[in-house]
C-alpha cells in the first residue's frame, strides 16, 4: 500500500505533505491503508462522517483518532451512578483524515491528514487489543458455528484457535469478541426465524399430533406476517359444547414485537378456563358460524363495536374485576365494595341477584349513584 502511493518514508514518519493529493482507484484501498497506518503506529482510528447521495453515492469519508472528542459531562459527573466505572478515553485528539471522490471519476484523493497525537501510543504487545484491530472473520465466524453445533464452550473454542493462529497476537480478537459474536449470531437467527418458526410449529402440530388443529395467517404488503389465529381441536370441541359465553381479553402491543395479542377464554361445566375484525370473523370460520350469547370484556369501545359488528344478538358485558374496580373508584366505601365483590362471584339465580342487588343499595343508599344507575342499566337491565 505504501508503494502504491509512493511514499519512501516509515509508517511513522509519514506526514501530511507524503499524503494530501495522493489517488488511489478505490475507496476500500484507502481503508486498508488506514487500518494498516493505525496498526503500525499504535493506534485506533474511527468513521466519523460518511457523505452520500443518489447520484454519486459514497463521495466522502472521514476518520479520527478513536480518542477524538471528550465524554459527556452527564456521564461522568452522576455521583450515584450504580453502573461500572469505566476509564475515560476520550482526550481531545485531533487527529484526522479524510477522502475525497472526485467528480466525475472513480478515483479517490486523500485532502486532509493531521497525523499528530496528544496521547501516548499503544505499545506493540497490546495492538490486539484495540478496537479497529479486534475483527472476526468470516472464516472464523463460521469456524465458531461448527464449533458450538458439536457443543463446544466458548472459552474452549477461543484456546483452540489461539493453538491455530499460532498466539494470541495473531488470533485477531478477544475472548469477549467471541462471546458477543455468539450473541449477536444467535439473537440474529430468533429475529430472523420467528414467524418461520411458529408457522412451522403449527404445520407440525397439524401433521402429527393435532390432525384437526385450525390455523390462518394474512401478510402485509412486504410479505410480513401481520395476523396469525390458531385453535386445537380441544379449543373448538370446548366451543362447540360451552360457546354461550366467552370473554374477550387483549394484551396490547407488550410483546416484543408490538403487536396486539387476544385470548378468547370461555368456561366449561367444571369451570375450567379453555385477537379485532380479521380476528373474530376467523374464530367463526373455525367454529362453524356458531354465534356466542355473552361475549365478556374489559370495556374497550373498540373491541365492543367490534363485537356488535361480527356477533350480531350476542350480549356485550364487562368484566367481573373493571366492574369491582369501577365500584372502588366510583363508590369509594371499603364496605360495598366487599359486599358487591361477593354477589357478584357468588351463584344465584336472577331473581335472588336482583333482590340481593336492591337490598344492598338500599343498606349503603346508593339509588341516587350515577355509576350504580348507569351500571344497573347496562348490565343488569340491559
Amino acid at each position: 500500500m505504501i508503494e502504491a502511493l509512493q511514499i519512501t518514508k516509515d509508517t511513522e514518519d509519514i506526514t501530511d505533505a507524503n499524503l494530501v493529493g495522493k489517488y488511489l482507484p478505490c475507496y476500500e484501498m484507502w481503508e486498508l491503508f488506514i487500518k494498516l497506518y493505525s496498526l503500525a503506529i499504535g493506534i485506533s482510528m474511527r468513521i466519523c462522517r460518511s457523505h452520500r447521495n443518489d447520484e454519486r453515492g459514497l463521495w466522502r469519508r472521514e476518520w479520527v483518532c478513536s480518542r477524538q472528542g471528550y465524554r459527556h459531562e452527564r456521564l461522568g459527573s452522576v455521583e450515584d451512578n450504580r453502573c461500572r466505572k469505566k476509564e475515560v478515553t476520550r482526550c481531545g485528539c485531533k487527529a484526522t483524515f479524510h477522502v475525497l471522490k472526485e467528480f466525475g471519476q472513480e478515483m479517490w484523493r486523500a485532502t486532509i491528514f493531521i497525523p499528530e497525537h496528544n496521547h501516548p501510543l499503544t505499545a506493540k504487545d497490546h495492538l490486539r487489543f484495540l478496537r479497529s484491530n479486534c475483527k472476526i472473520t468470516e472464516a472464523q465466524t463460521a469456524q465458531i458455528q461448527t464449533y458450538r453445533l458439536a457443543g463446544i464452550k466458548i472459552c474452549d473454542i477461543v484456546n483452540l484457535m489461539v493453538q491455530q493462529s499460532g498466539g494470541y497476537r495473531d488470533l485477531g480478537f478477544t475472548k469477549k469478541d467471541c462471546y458477543n459474536k455468539v450473541a449477536d449470531l444467535k439473537h440474529s437467527m430468533l429475529n430472523e426465524t420467528d414467524a418461520e418458526g411458529l408457522l412451522g410449529y403449527l404445520e407440525a402440530k397439524m401433521d402429527s399430533s393435532d390432525p384437526t388443529l385450525f390455523a390462518k395467517y394474512a401478510v402485509d404488503d412486504e410479505d410480513r406476517l401481520c395476523h396469525i389465529f390458531w385453535s386445537d381441536t380441544a379449543s373448538q370441541r370446548d366451543y362447540a359444547c360451552f360457546s354461550y359465553a366467552f370473554a374477550f381479553d387483549t394484551t396490547y402491543r407488550t410483546n416484543a414485537f408490538n403487536k396486539p395479542l387476544v385470548i378468547f377464554v370461555g368456561v366449561n361445566h367444571h369451570f375450567r378456563t379453555t385477537t379485532y375484525v380479521w380476528v373474530l370473523q376467523t374464530l367463526l370460520e373455525c367454529m362453524n358460524g356458531v354465534i356466542p350469547g355473552v361475549v365478556v370484556t374489559d370495556g374497550d369501545n373498540s373491541m365492543k363495536a367490534t363485537i356488535q359488528q361480527c356477533f350480531l344478538g350476542s350480549v356485550h358485558r364487562l368484566c367481573g374485576w373493571h366492574l369491582c374496580t369501577n365500584a372502588t373508584s366510583n363508590v369509594k366505601s371499603p364496605q360495598f365494595t366487599k359486599a358487591f365483590k361477593k354477589l357478584l362471584y357468588r351463584h344465584y339465580n336472577f331473581p335472588q341477584w336482583c333482590n340481593r342487588w336492591n337490598a344492598l343499595l338500599q343498606k349503603f343508599d346508593l339509588h341516587s349513584n350515577a355509576w350504580v344507575n348507569a351500571t344497573t342499566k347496562r348490565e343488569v337491565s340491559g
